[in-house]
């Protein structure tokens, strides 16, 4: 499966963000764009997704910037993808319903809704924090000698 580069950048913000939350709450998408080097332009185009899709909130002004909505283990891979690409869990258009209702059937019945379940349960098993902990071991894994 290839997510689109929106999804991916916005991973990778809100890892990003779900890494600092405790220190830094509030982080503005400069930020964000200049850490990740992620075009600011860009990045501002999916956030204001991910604020229609209540995963992210805003703050206007010179302390502004976003922040989660909820603390990182409430917040699922299944609300951030649903938020930049709601298109992604609608179902299929008909195929052939006209001609061949019972091959129509059949491919919802044993390709498209095992697929969207099996997808749904794992897209709503993902918390952010999960990610952020794998992100932040990672880090943690470097020695250093002096």
């Amino acid at each position: 499966m290839k997510l689109s580069a929106k999804s991916r950048y916005a991973l990778a913000s809100l890892v990003k963000m779900a890494l600092v939350h405790e220190s830094q709450p509030v982080t503005t998408v400069l930020e964000i764009a200049e850490d990740l080097e992620i075009s600011k332009i860009y990045l501002e185009r999916i956030f204001s997704e991910l604020r229609r899709g209540e995963v992210v909130g805003s703050i206007k002004g010179a302390q502004g910037g976003y922040y989660l909505m909820r603390p990182p283990k409430e917040i699922t891979l299944y609300d951030i993808l649903n938020s930049v690409e709601p298109a992604l869990f609608t179902e299929n258009d008909s195929t052939v319903e006209a001609t061949a209702h019972n091959i129509e059937r059949a491919l919802i019945e044993q390709v498209y809704r095992p697929m969207s379940d099996g997808l749904m349960k794992i897209l709503t098993n993902i918390k952010l924090s999960d990610i952020a902990l794998e992100a932040q071991e990672e880090e943690g894994n470097y020695m250093y000698y002096l």
